[in-house]
């Protein structure tokens, strides 16, 4: 709503009323603050008074009792014993003005503490004295505890001291600010005050330039009117000729009768002197003179124009629909009675009809015509085409029924054979009418399409440019949508690495008081260490499962879709809830329909992950007796998972706020039950990303009903899912195929060798060949081959004797060998040999045996672990697990299948399941880990039991080599297999030494010279104080730096660093920064550098390696794993 002038004015000076109140109102609480601020400087003052004299009266305690001491005088003793009591009551005052300040009475708390036993000590020394009992030491004794004390009370009077200092300074500030307020509160609202009367000003002149601008509006709008005007009455005149036009061609019958009336209408209404009209031959190649006007001797004209000859006929090749001349040709010129003259302007108009340029109009004019004249030509021009198109049509037809005729009148005495030629004649002129009319009406619907074609050009132009500004305005919002989102991202990491920094210490330390080593602490002073440590991987368990459900929520989670069997599904969650359904009373059922098919295609880790949130809820909120239940069925085109309970139940009003992050069914303080509220909102999210269903039905006090729906995969969904599987398997290999196939070829005739080296390397093989058999052996060892074609007649020995070196030989045993031979086939199978062949050998058959060989070989490159696991299902889910990660498995199921695998492959790892059917898996452990042969080969201990505090401590025995697995995914062990199998590296090249009778020795461990030194990157001390206690209790020598800059510093003062610990967050300049700055170096090109993180969003291990690091950790920190990884680490490099 506008304001009118007299209410601008008014608003004006109420404003300025009530600035003035506001003003005064705001000067008057300065001043008062300024005097608050006043008490609090003198009250600071008093403390400080009080302070002093407490300090004084002990002074003058110390004094009268050096004086009693000398003089054994009462009087010093008395004056003594007033100042004791007036130091007490000097220290209640003291106590009473800081009562208010908690860091102060928690320190005159310790000075009265520290007093009460400087004061003992002096009425110690007094009875001494005044007993004549001198003990030189214990009068040493008395002194030096007097010191000590003296010295402690003066460091507590001192921080008191500065306190008040510093409060009195800040004091006096704020007295300061609140006067420098109260002035400025007074300066500033008369600066307001004057700057509305300008205001007020400002408005009353704006209303007068308003006024006058709106008239200035008026008459500008006026202008406007008549110049639309005019252009209206220009278009109506335009209209108007264009009708006249069109009537004076009606009704023509010939071209020429046509031209002629169109030319003389079209020179009345342009005012032209001149005018020739020009139409195309029915040939098509020339255009013909039709029609002149106002030219004198018409036989300068020329009658015919070739296409591309003359302005004319470049614009038939051009198809040029209009064009102005200033110089006119000879033929155009102005001739009259009385003389002539050149024209001034020469206009040509183009007859255009269906895409081509069927004649043309040319006018020549004294004087440059109206620039209406332009318009009325392109609308007569269209016209005259169609017209032109047909009357030379219509003349056509009446050629076409004169020859008729005349064919009739000289086959008139033929008349009777000839009938049916006239009535087909007859016919045919019919047709030809007929024609005429269609091609009228074409013409006629040409003419409305145009109209309509031009309409829809214009509404799809305003369609065009509305969708360009919604697409415009939805691009905007997705930015900002992406902005969100990464604000969101960036806000989740910084919360996870403030939790996570201090959680790291929390861990790290508490784990080390509760192992306890140095049997310092007691046992209670140990469990109040592993309730730490609970609670402290409880708080990390819920920042997980926030940065789940961020992630879910973000799209960030993809499904990893594979064939997953539903025995499977329940043998994990019985494996996982078995035994606490067990000690919480509860019974536990897990079943499927009888008619449910075995197998399901899903992400067996996501779904895993769903049934546990729904189960552990399950026994969480059910009491004993009760029962717990999973059933799994499949419905047409859904797979149903129910979980059921007869537990406390969920009231109606809450069943739909459960699944709300945070939220609970008995949100209030008073709670029963803990927990986050996360679970089944992570739950509903990961169930949509499934494209599924979770509903519930639930009654209080008898149980609840969780069903959770999810579609079945269609064929096209696995087939690609397979696609997609295949194509990452192929972009993980080598490019280089060769060096996955190594052949060694043993053989002495130089001829066939060479040409066998050479098929071999067609087929993807790099060859090595060695001539005699001591070459071959050392090659063995040194070339590594996937595959040996082996000669049996070789110079100085003889092949069976190599086969049989080979094959027993632990670490040559797998490799096949195909024997080949100029003379008779021999049993060599039977000594290990997987073929033989007859010299000479054609080409189908060399590339059979490098197709062989490369079967055989395939899996020579793996790493080969031992999977100790008595259930079968099980042992081959997980083997095909790991198989698909291009891990070789040799499977045992049982202890004494284990000892024997042990004893005639190579292993470099073994997955240890505890429950064994013929041994336990502990005293399994004990017994391999005692043959220094296996004592050093890693171990991961794959148990979904709860291991007892006995049967941890056993397991920890073997803490470096062995990585404890309880309750996690599949890909959690694939990640700890991983993190051992970096310990085996490459053995150096050397000759080896083959008996008759070889033992297989594993890769050591590494072994690391104490007091190796590592840099410890990080800026939180807690973390630093955390982790040197671990390193420095493994042996490590720790050297600190507290950010990045710093942490290049020591490495360029200390040489013999070995590996760097580099925390990712740190001031000045981060990990990340400091990591590239020392891989730019190259001497510290080869050191070793593990990044350690707190942020937990996806990109950050990518991040750190792209800047250089070699590993990556994250807090809280792994210990086992962290001492692993360094152990690794310092021995690669």
């Amino acid at each position: 709503m506008r304001l009118s002038f007299q209410q601008q004015v008014l608003a004006g000076i109420s404003f300025s009323i009530i600035l003035v109140i506001i003003v005064g109102v705001t000067s008057y609480e300065a001043l008062v603050l300024q005097q608050q601020n006043g008490a609090l400087v003198n009250h600071t003052r008093e403390v400080m008074n009080s302070s002093t004299s407490v300090k004084n009266l002990l002074l003058t305690a110390e004094s009268n009792i050096r004086g009693y001491a000398l003089t054994k005088t009462n009087t010093f003793e008395n004056s003594y014993q007033m100042a004791v009591e007036s130091i007490w009551d000097e220290v209640d005052d003291l106590r009473t003005l800081v009562n208010n300040n908690p860091e102060q009475t928690v320190r005159i708390d310790s000075l009265s503490l520290v007093l009460t036993g400087k004061l003992d000590v002096m009425n110690k020394q007094l009875d001494m004295i005044s007993s004549n009992n001198f003990d030189r030491d214990s009068l040493r004794s008395f002194i030096l505890q007097g010191k000590m004390l003296t010295t402690r009370i003066d460091f507590l009077f001192n921080r008191i001291s500065n306190t008040e200092q510093a409060l009195l300074i800040e004091r006096e500030e704020k007295a300061r600010e609140s006067a420098s307020y109260a002035k400025l509160f007074i300066i500033c609202g008369t600066g307001i005050f004057m700057l509305v009367i300008f205001v007020m000003f400002y408005f009353i002149r704006r209303t007068y330039n308003a006024q006058i601008l709106s008239e200035k509006k008026t008459s500008d709008l006026n202008t406007q009117l008549e110049i639309i005007s005019v252009q209206d009455k220009e278009k109506n005149w335009i209209l108007s000729a264009a009708a006249e036009a069109g009537v004076a061609i009606q009704g023509q019958p010939s071209t020429v009768g046509l031209a002629a009336s169109l030319i003389r209408k079209v020179v009345e209404l342009t005012d032209a002197q001149v005018a020739v009209m020009y139409l195309r031959s029915p040939e098509g190649d020339f255009y013909e003179l039709l029609v002149c006007h106002g030219i004198q001797n018409q036989e300068i004209v020329p009658s015919v124009i070739q296409s591309g000859q003359g302005i004319l006929g470049q614009m038939a090749v051009d198809k040029t629909a209009f064009k102005e001349l200033d110089v006119a040709p000879e033929y155009l010129s102005v001739r009259t009675g009385s003389g002539s003259g050149e024209p001034g302007k020469v206009m040509i108009k183009s007859l255009m009809f269906e895409g081509g340029v069927i004649g043309f109009i040319e006018l020549a004019f004294l004087q440059k015509p109206a620039n209406n004249i332009v318009e009325l030509l392109h609308i007569v021009g269209e016209n005259a085409a169609v017209a032109l198109v047909a009357a030379k049509a219509r003349e056509i037809m009446q050629e076409l029924l004169e020859k008729t005729q005349k064919q009739a009148e000289e086959l008139e005495t033929q008349q009777e054979e000839l009938s049916v030629t006239n009535e087909e004649l007859t016919r045919q002129t019919s047709l030809l009418q007929v024609s005429e009319e269609e091609l009228r009406v074409q013409q006629e619907e040409l003419r409305q399409l145009n109209t309509e074609l031009e309409e829809k050009a214009v509404f799809l132009e305003e369609q065009k440019s509305t969708l360009e500004e919604a697409r415009n305005q939805l691009q905007t919002k997705a930015d900002e949508l992406e902005k969100s989102g990464r604000f969101k991202s960036e806000f989740l990491a910084n919360m996870s690495h403030e939790l996570r920094t201090p959680l790291n210490s929390i861990l790290i330390l508490s784990r080390i008081l509760q192992e306890n080593k140095a049997a310092r602490l007691s046992d209670e002073e140990q469990r109040y260490a592993s309730v730490i440590h609970n609670s402290g991987s409880d708080l990390l368990t819920l920042i997980n499962d926030i940065l789940d459900l961020a992630k879910v929520e973000s799209g960030k989670i993809d499904l990893h879709l594979e064939k997953v069997s539903t025995e499977v599904i329940m043998l994990e969650v019985k494996n996982t809830f078995q035994k606490i359904a067990e000690n919480k009373g509860l019974v536990l059922k897990i079943g499927k329909a009888a008619d449910a098919p075995s197998d399901l295609f899903t992400d067996q880790v996501r779904l895993l992950q769903i049934l546990r949130n729904l189960l552990s809820n399950a026994v969480k909120f059910t009491a004993a007796p009760g029962e717990v239940a999973l059933h799994i069925a499949q419905r047409k085109d859904s797979w149903i998972f129910t979980v059921s309970d007869t537990g406390i139940g969920i009231p109606l009003e809450k069943q739909q706020t459960i699944f709300e992050a945070f939220q609970q069914a008995d949100g209030s303080t008073s709670r029963k039950y803990g927990g986050t509220g996360l679970g089944l909102s992570i739950t509903r999210e990961l169930t949509h990303l499934f494209g599924g269903s979770v509903s519930l039905e639930s009654q209080p006090n008898k149980g609840s009903v969780f069903t959770l729906t999810i579609p079945v995969v269609t064929e096209e969904e696995k087939a690609f899912s397979n696609e997609t599987e295949q194509r990452t398997v192929f972009i993980n290999q080598p490019e280089n195929d060769t060096t996955e196939h190594r052949l060694l070829l043993i053989e002495d005739d130089s001829l066939f060798a060479t040409d066998m080296a050479h098929r071999a390397k067609n087929s993807g093989f790099e060859v090595v060949v060695a001539e005699n058999g001591a070459q071959a052996l050392e090659l063995v060892t040194s070339f590594k081959p996937t595959a040996i074609i082996l000669d049996m007649h070789l110079p100085d020995m003889d092949g069976a004797e190599i086969l049989r070196i080979l094959k027993s030989n632990v670490k040559t045993s797998l490799i096949p060998v195909h024997t080949v031979s100029a003379g008779e086939e021999s049993d060599f199978n039977a000594e290990g040999a997987i073929g033989f062949i007859q010299k000479p050998v054609d080409r189908k058959s060399a590339e059979g045996i490098f197709s062989l060989l490369k079967m055989e070989g395939k899996d020579l490159n793996k790493q080969r672990l031992l999977l100790v696991e008595d259930d079968a299902y099980q042992s081959k889910y997980l083997g095909d697990f790991l198989t698909d990660n291009n891990i070789f498995v040799l499977y045992a199921y049982s202890a004494a299948e284990a000892k024997n695998v042990l004893a005639t492959e190579s292993v470099d790892g073994i997955i240890l399941d505890i429950r064994l059917t013929d041994a336990n898996g502990l005293d399994f452990l004990d017994e391999i880990k005692l043959e220094p042969a296996y004592r050093n080969i890693p171990v991961v201990v794959n148990t979904a039991e709860d291991l007892s505090q006995n049967d941890l401590t056993r397991v920890m025995k073997y803490a470096h080599p062995v990585v404890m697995k309880t309750r996690k995914s599949n890909e959690r062990l694939l990640d700890e297999v991983k993190l051992f199998l970096k310990q085996i590296k490459p053995e150096p090249i050397a000759t080896p030494v083959f008996e008759k009778e070889a033992v297989h020795v594993p890769a050591a461990t590494p072994v690391l010279s104490v007091g190796e030194k590592i840099l410890l990157a990080d800026d939180d001390m807690r973390n630093i104080f955390a982790l040197s206690v671990v390193l420095e209790e493994a042996g490590f020598s720790v050297i600190i730096a507290s950010n990045g800059r710093e942490a290049i510093e020591k490495l360029e003062e200390t040489n013999d660093i070995s590996l760097v610990l580099m925390d990712v967050m740190m001031p000045e300049m981060d990990g990340i920064q400091a990591t590239k700055q020392i891989r730019k170096e190259p001497k510290w090109a080869d050191l070793p550098i593990i990044a350690v993180t707190a942020k937990a969003m996806r990109g950050d291990r990518e991040e750190c390696m792209e800047a250089g690091a070699n590993d990556y950790i994250s807090k809280p920190v792994d210990i086992d794993k962290l001492l692993s990884l360094i152990k690794v680490w310092i021995h690669a490099s």
